[in-house]
């Protein structure tokens, strides 16, 4: 149920499907990882590295892929083969506005609404550390 203040991507009349793009200021946004195999606890409890987000093109480019922000669906999708669980990430709105809303781009579209992912690279993993993590079996 959308709130006074909030705003979201729609493409149809379901509102409650949709995506929010706008929360109050005092609502953390998350972002949602699924962890590839044996990746999950490291990432819980060391935080995001580089040396776990590899660079080396074509098939490593050293960024790690979340799922936008208050929507998890791709991160179950890709828990659905990695089984590791879905590890969250809640940050402040402030932060999340400066220095991940650039960061996101359109993924699919899927039950009529638009789905993003936020592409972190290496750069902003002492930045993403900084935040809440928890690890979610589902």
């Amino acid at each position: 149920m959308l709130g006074a203040y909030d705003t979201a991507v729609c493409l149809s009349q379901d509102v409650n499907s949709c995506r929010l793009v706008n929360t109050p200021s005092s609502q953390p946004v998350t972002i949602y990882k699924a962890p590839q195999p044996s990746k999950g606890q490291t990432l819980l409890e060391q935080g995001f590295q580089p040396v776990d987000f590899p660079y080396n093109p074509p098939h490593f480019d050293g960024r790690c892929y979340f799922a936008g922000p208050n929507d998890r669906s791709i991160a179950e999708e890709f828990n659905q083969s990695y089984k590791e669980g879905i590890l969250e990430v809640a940050i402040d709105q402030a932060s999340y506005e400066k220095d991940f809303k650039p960061l996101e781009y359109r993924y699919d579209e899927k039950n009529d609404c638009e789905r993003f992912e936020v592409v972190v690279p290496q750069s902003l993993f002492p930045i993403l550390n900084q935040f809440p993590r928890v690890l979610k079996p589902q």
